[in-house]
């Protein structure tokens, strides 16, 4: 072999054998179903994830469940949704996790912290934590964590993220016991590009905690059940997440 490193360009000399391997190459990739081809970037990985979540806008756990892997988790990414549970609490000093995604580098925690219900929205290790104003009565609650997704733009009838269009990309955080307001925020850090490549628990938080307390932080009230329920106002930057799952690999 004289070209051992193939540096020799031989599509001139060897054209007929170029286009016999070309017309092979097709004939292949059409009998093991290649075709057609795309060449997209973003809105591939965009259309993987609604495949691996078949569309789902409503999820509900129950305690104990895990580790979800965050391929099928629920997608929150820039978008609107909210987070539920049914409680019963036996004293105003209740802990522990309700439902926790992600791990230490990022993700989103809801939990009781000494009676005091909270959220925490960790973004790169930055922690975002909303807190009840007053810790919870004992006895049965229905709790809430709502995310309001809100996007200025030049254009109203536009709400794209085409860069030229977006002036920025803002949340409403509300925490909610039995239907009132306990505790609110405006933020400009939402999830994007990814929630977390680390998985979903329900009733503990599991392996590198999300929140700034000690894994498994399992809570000791009781959990019926936990709901997630996604609106439909999603509008992903396909490019940057592409960008991100390549950056998994």
């Amino acid at each position: 072999n004289n070209d051992f490193n193939e540096l020799s360009d031989l599509s001139d000399i060897e054209a007929i054998r170029l286009k016999s391997l070309k017309d092979l190459w097709w004939i292949e990739a059409e009998s093991n179903q290649v075709l057609p081809l795309d060449d997209r970037f973003g809105p591939r990985f965009a259309e993987n994830a609604e495949r691996h979540r078949g569309g789902r806008t409503n999820y509900s756990f129950w305690p104990g469940m895990g580790h979800l892997p965050s391929d099928v988790a629920p997608d929150l990414r820039s978008r609107s949704y909210t987070i539920s549970a049914r409680v019963d609490l036996k004293s105003v000093t209740e802990n522990g996790v309700l439902i926790a995604h992600g791990d230490a580098t990022g993700g989103y925690s809801f939990y009781f912290e000494n009676g005091f219900l909270c959220h925490d929205l960790n973004i790169g290790g930055d922690h975002q934590i909303l807190k009840s104003t007053a810790p919870l009565s004992p006895g049965q609650h229905d709790v809430s964590f709502q995310m309001n997704r809100l996007i200025e733009t030049r254009d109203p009838n536009n709400k794209s993220y085409d860069q030229q269009n977006v002036i920025s990309v803002k949340g409403e955080a509300s925490l909610i016991v039995d239907g009132a307001v306990v505790g609110s925020l405006n933020t400009d850090r939402m999830f994007f590009l990814m929630v977390s490549w680390s998985g979903l628990d329900i009733g503990f938080d599991r392996g590198s905690p999300v929140g700034t307390y000690d894994a498994p932080f399992s809570f000791t009230g009781e959990l019926s059940q936990v709901t997630v329920n996604l609106k439909d106002d999603q509008e992903l930057d396909f490019d940057g997440v592409g960008k991100t799952e390549m950056a998994r690999e």
